[in-house]
């Protein structure tokens, strides 16, 4: 069943499907042709006459959710989920393998196809909610139903690479490719997905399928620039770029983008005026303060200027270890003992930044913390033995005497 088994487990461990009563098909053909408070009345009495009937209780959630009862629908899932989980099973699997066998014994009231378009309808209303986990679940099910459906699959993959389930996101996204190579969506959610995991290669050849066959997506074109960034192959990454930004002048983080385009170019200006513009459009954006604070340190512009750049880029995304160690080397240029603490963040969020522990370790001999700096030195000197620098400031540490 291609992709299904590895989703849900071997054909061998398969869920026992119980019988249902046949009132359940004539429901769903009204759900599907979106009566839907008919079908709901009726899911709801199957589920009072059967506390275990698993395929009415997952649609009385999705006709709730049709209803615009979301919150109520999410929490019946989440109960049926933990239920069915008591008995070694996932509700995926458990829906999708009862509902297979229901349609495969009448292929004339429900089509698949219908059953699958009101899966991904209801997947789609619960990740606008911001319920992205149980729209991965409708999205599993409906894949349940249509292994080999690549718009299924997509939407499946994206959803898991929302949620950072990298590998299982890759397996779908190749097998989405697999049957339907031209595939715009997984194209570029895959090439995303391979961006995020520093697989840039990878992630170019795949962009550059997916805008070739849709040359007026925006987010491609931008994204498709950064990874062309990456690689230092700039003038390229400042074409599509450019495209980018005449498709949609307002797109922030094409400005972003952009801006670092200027600033590897050294036309400071301009990327100051990219950065400042990105702000102007979304001031939660922490790469465009980073990429500011950059810019104005370039610049020459005032100490406090630059720092509280990087303060706020770092109080957008915290997680950016690139701009605590920024703010790390500023800070001990100053002699600041404040420096210290963003050095350890950046160590704990990226421990392979170029140049980190040597910086640390000159910072820690600055201020005088000797034994710290000699740990890290002799690290700096171990990963990287042709580091000059780095041997210099070691043996400058070992000659600084300890103290008493």
């Amino acid at each position: 069943m291609g992709i299904f088994s590895r989703m849900f487990g071997n054909e061998d461990n398969k869920t026992a499907t119980k019988t249902v009563d046949a009132n359940f098909i004539t429901t769903l053909a009204m759900h599907v042709r979106g009566e839907l408070e008919p079908a709901l009345a009726s899911y709801q009495a199957m589920t009072q006459r059967d506390a275990n009937d698993f395929l009415a209780l997952f649609f009385t959630a999705a006709a709730k959710a049709d209803s615009g009862a979301v919150e109520e629908a999410v929490q019946g899932l989440r109960a049926l989920s933990a239920r069915i989980a008591e008995n070694g099973e996932s509700i995926s699997r458990t829906v999708a393998m009862e509902l297979a066998n229901l349609l495969h014994e009448d292929v004339v009231t429900v089509r698949v196809g219908d059953v699958t378009a009101l899966l991904v309808l209801f997947g789609d209303l619960l990740k606008r909610e911001g319920f992205v986990k149980e729209s991965a679940v409708c999205f599993e099910i409906a894949v349940g139903l249509a292994p080999d459906n690549a718009h299924m699959l997509h939407k499946l993959g994206d959803t898991l690479h929302d949620l950072r389930i990298y590998d299982y996101a890759e397996a779908v996204l190749k097998e989405a490719i697999k049957h339907a190579p031209h595939h715009f969506g997984a194209l570029y959610t895959y090439a995303v997905l391979l961006q995020d995991l520093g697989r840039n290669d990878e992630a170019l050849a795949l962009y550059e399928q997916a805008v070739r066959l849709v040359p007026s997506h925006v987010n491609c074109h931008c994204n498709y620039g950064a990874a062309l960034l990456r690689a230092d192959r700039i003038d390229e990454a400042m074409e599509h770029l450019n495209t980018a930004l005449r498709l949609d002048p307002e797109a922030p983080l094409v400005k972003v983008n952009l801006g670092y385009v200027y600033l590897l170019k050294d036309d400071l200006e301009t990327a100051r005026r990219m950065f400042s513009d990105a702000l102007a459009l979304n001031d939660r954006l922490a790469p465009a303060y980073y990429g500011l604070a950059s810019t104005e340190r370039a610049l020459g512009s005032d100490v406090s200027v630059v720092r509280a750049l990087y303060e706020k880029a770092i109080e957008a995304n915290p997680s950016i270890a690139e701009a605590h160690l920024a703010l790390a080397n500023l800070l001990a240029s100053l002699g600041d003992e404040q420096a210290v603490p963003h050095y350890a963040t950046a160590l704990q969020l990226n421990s392979t930044l170029p140049n980190l522990r040597r910086d640390f370790g000159q910072a820690c001999l600055r201020l005088g913390h000797r034994e710290e700096a000699l740990e890290l030195l002799k690290m700096a000197v171990m990963l990287d033995p042709d580091d000059a620098v780095a041997r210099d400031l070691l043996a400058q540490a070992e000659a600084t005497p300890a103290e008493s």
